[in-house]
């Protein structure tokens, strides 16, 4: 992992780079309030939508992963060389010069989007072995292609802010009476700058808190869980937290996590 240039910090969390073979099949990625590039500069990986039947796409280039409100479920079955970039919430709106509301519950091939550029960028990141000289490059280009002038409204920095102190657990409307502008107006400004409306983001906030504390051990009761996240009851809990992991919070337990941002599902 590497911290990025002063310029960068406030729009991207983390560079990392791993290569390697793991000894599991497929790996379930969480979703969060992030979004990323990603490039792969090593065999083939996989994107595995769900079915039935599923879908395996193949992963060999330059990607670009939005906001998701879902589990991303990938495998390397030849193993991998990844190198990524991890976007805070308003981020990507900020530095990169497409929509991030066309991008949102969606990973896509970069190149689809900017063009031969991405292409450029991976081929000489693939002459360049140092791991150090790669992060450089990627910098840079983010640098260059973030020069733009374009900018996210205050209003989406400040939301994002709350809803982060917040841990999630708020509504729409008590965030519109505190930013002094209308539910409308905060729902459109926010979805349009950073992909996701202000409940999605909430939620996924409270899914990160919720992991948190699962990560801390395990709880008493998942109704004491549950209200000290946030949720209206156990149920409420239970049901939201099969949308973003994919399983029950009891099973989620019972997988092995490679990282906290994701767990292995076979």
């Amino acid at each position: 992992m590497r911290r990025p240039h002063p310029a960068l910090r406030q729009h991207v969390t983390q560079f990392w780079y791993g290569e390697g073979r793991v000894a599991y099949q497929r790996d379930r990625i969480l979703p969060r309030t992030q979004s990323y590039l990603l490039v792969n500069l090593g065999p083939p990986q996989f994107l595995v939508l769900p079915g039935p039947p599923e879908i395996r796409i193949v992963f060999d280039d330059f990607w670009f992963s939005g906001l998701y409100e879902g589990p991303i479920d990938t495998e390397a079955p030849e193993g991998s060389a990844l190198l990524g970039v991890a976007f805070s919430a308003t981020g990507a709106a900020s530095l990169l010069p497409w929509s991030q509301a066309a991008l949102a519950n969606r990973t896509e091939p970069l190149e689809a989007i900017i063009g031969v550029s991405a292409r450029q960028l991976r081929e000489r990141l693939l002459h360049t072995p140092d791991t150090t000289a790669r992060f450089d490059l990627v910098e840079n280009w983010l640098l260059d292609v973030g020069m733009t002038g374009r900018s996210v409204h205050p209003l989406v920095h400040w939301a994002m802010q709350r809803i982060a102190e917040a841990g999630g657990n708020l509504r729409t409307q008590e965030l519109a009476q505190q930013s002094g502008y209308s539910r409308k107006h905060l729902t459109g400004v926010i979805s349009r700058e950073v992909g996701l409306p202000p409940k999605a983001l909430m939620r996924l906030q409270r899914f990160g808190a919720t992991l948190q504390a699962l990560g801390r051990g395990h709880p008493d009761t998942w109704a004491d869980l549950a209200n000290r996240c946030g949720y209206f009851d156990q149920s409420h809990f239970i049901n939201e937290f099969q949308q973003y992991a994919g399983t029950t919070p009891a099973e989620f337990l019972r997988l092995s996590q490679p990282d906290p941002g994701s767990v292995v599902v076979r």
